[in-house]
């Protein structure tokens, strides 16, 4: 796996972030706030994208063992876009 160079403090311990996990991070923060931009609960856009709101909960937790098709349908639902999810490379 890929590490880089930014850490977090957990306790006293610091740990390593991996790319992956700043990607996760970054796409988390990004559908949050769409979310709220758009005024929708998570058991909102949960419905509309015909997912369940522990779902939704899991995605803007920064949970990495999210589907494609899952995420996909909630971009669509919220209007993210290539261009909302360009920084994440």
């Amino acid at each position: 796996m890929v590490s880089v160079d930014i850490f977090e403090q957990n306790g006293n311990t610091l740990v390593e972030k991996s790319a992956l996990e700043l990607m996760t991070e970054k796409r988390s923060q990004i559908i949050f706030k769409q979310r709220m931009s758009v005024g929708l609960t998570q058991s909102q856009l949960a419905e509309r994208a015909n997912v369940t709101q522990k779902t939704v909960s899991r995605i803007e937790r920064g949970d990495t063992k999210v589907r494609e098709s899952t995420l996909q349908k909630v971009y669509e639902v919220l209007g993210i876009t290539d261009h909302h999810l360009s920084d994440l490379n």
